[in-house]
């Protein structure tokens, strides 16, 4: 009950600790805080996300997105790492007040609710700094691909979807066994809101890379989920081009990794791919007219 409320109250509970957040920012004694969010299983029902004091001698943007991917301090209990582990800044970029922040590949494993949280941790933090008023974040060049809004604000805490309680979906991702031409799988867990669409978070996983030794990603790393949705047990997955930069002799094998993660959901029986819009010829899937979109 305890962990269900907080997740009912985090939308409300954030907004009071972005309004915190800009209090802080302009109160120079204080000093600038490193955001984070709090240990799930302490069952705190006070924030969501909490803060520590920024120690670095560098108050800047590089200073502070080093500070996040640390993870917070030792003697900052009850607080824990929003950004997955092996996490790296490949770029940022000031313009127009809105710091551009691409990260690698490992921070586009995040999903639901956990990704939204990181997403804040970033936003609150920076947006302390003069001149910035907003954060983008990217994935290894996966844009939007796995988010729905464009630019990050500390007074837009009232997301879609906070308010929902998070659920789990279990998905067998599919990858090339090392050294062969056969796949092997390794189990995920997701933990998703109502709102986050199942199929684009895993495909998303797919193309991030496996966890396990032993296994290899078959997709290009620059490849991203534009749409994904299920009618009636065919899923359709609307994917970029770069699909096609497989070699011919990869690609099928790519396809049937994408085709047997997808059809490891409860919800799919069937997959159709589309690339860039179009049907991709040897998707594995039903050859379908039915161009039916995801549901608004």
């Amino acid at each position: 009950m305890k962990k269900t409320a907080v997740w009912l109250l985090l939308a409300a509970l954030l907004l009071a600790l972005a309004s915190g957040c800009n209090r802080a920012g302009q109160e120079e004694e204080q000093g600038l805080m490193l955001w984070f969010p709090t240990d799930p299983d302490q069952e705190r029902l006070s924030a969501a996300l909490d803060s520590c004091p920024y120690r670095g001698e560098s108050p800047s943007i590089p200073g502070l997105l080093a500070a996040l991917l640390a993870g917070p301090p030792s003697e900052s209990s009850g607080l824990v790492a929003a950004i997955p582990a092996g996490t790296r800044v490949l770029s940022w970029s000031l313009d127009n007040r809105v710091v551009d922040v691409e990260l690698s590949a490992a921070y586009a494993e995040l999903v639901g609710i956990d990704l939204t949280l990181a997403d804040y941790c970033i936003t609150l933090t920076l947006t302390q700094l003069p001149g910035v008023d907003g954060v983008r974040v990217t994935a290894n060049g996966g844009g939007q691909s796995y988010r729905d809004r464009q630019a990050l604000y500390p007074g837009d805490v009232l997301f879609s979807g906070a308010e929902e309680v998070p659920v789990e979906v279990t998905a067998a991702l599919y990858f090339r066994r090392e050294g062969g031409d056969s796949l092997g799988y390794e189990l995920r867990t997701f933990r998703l809101t109502e709102d986050n669409v199942p199929a684009k978070a895993v495909l998303t996983a797919l193309i991030a890379g496996p966890e396990d030794k032993g296994l290899v990603p078959l997709l290009p790393s620059q490849l991203t989920v534009r749409s994904a949705w299920v009618d009636e047990g065919v899923c359709i997955a609307d994917l970029s081009a770069h699909l096609l930069e497989i070699p011919e002799e990869e690609r099928a094998l790519a396809v049937e990794s994408i085709v047997e993660t997808l059809r490891s959901l409860d919800t799919v029986d069937q997959v159709q791919l589309l690339i860039e819009g179009e049907p991709a010829e040897g998707s594995g899937g039903p050859d379908t007219a039915r161009a039916a979109g995801p549901s608004e």
